[in-house]
């Protein structure tokens, strides 16, 4: 494979990430989205297979090795918002508790919007690993 086949597929697979990441944002904004299109674990989204496929290539790179932790937190706050939005038994607790759905509602929002900046935050220092890897390829000669 070429190098510029190899950044070709490094720049698509941080496509992939941006993508995932604005689906995640629709999301916490009530927009309806589709699971398929935000996978939860690390390894299954467009962005892990090409890490832990063809990306694998360039593992003796140690830039390489810096993009594997921040995703991996992606996905673990990723996972906390979708438990928030979606839990089943705080909800009932809650209405048993004080008999406000809104009241509810307003509060998983709130945290929702919490894990929500802590995501764009990791993404950032993501989308900045994957740009010293991109540097990194390119000196490869």
């Amino acid at each position: 494979m070429t190098k510029e086949e190899v950044l070709q597929q490094l720049r698509s697979a941080k496509s992939a990430h941006i993508q995932w990441r604005a689906r995640a944002q629709a999301l916490v904004a009530g927009i309806e989205v589709d699971e398929d299109k935000v996978p939860m674990i690390h390894t299954d989204c467009k962005f892990g297979q090409w890490y832990y496929g063809d990306g694998q290539d360039m593992a003796t790179l140690s830039s390489f090795k810096a993009v594997e932790t921040p995703h991996e937190v992606l996905h673990a706050i990723y996972m906390k918002i979708f438990k928030v939005l979606h839990g089943g038994d705080d909800r009932s607790a809650w209405q048993k508790l004080f008999g406000k759905q809104s009241n509810f509602e307003d509060i998983q929002l709130e945290k929702a919007n919490k894990y929500l900046k802590e995501l764009v935050d990791v993404s950032n220092t993501l989308l900045t690993a994957i740009e010293l890897l991109e540097n990194d390829i390119k000196a490869v000669n």
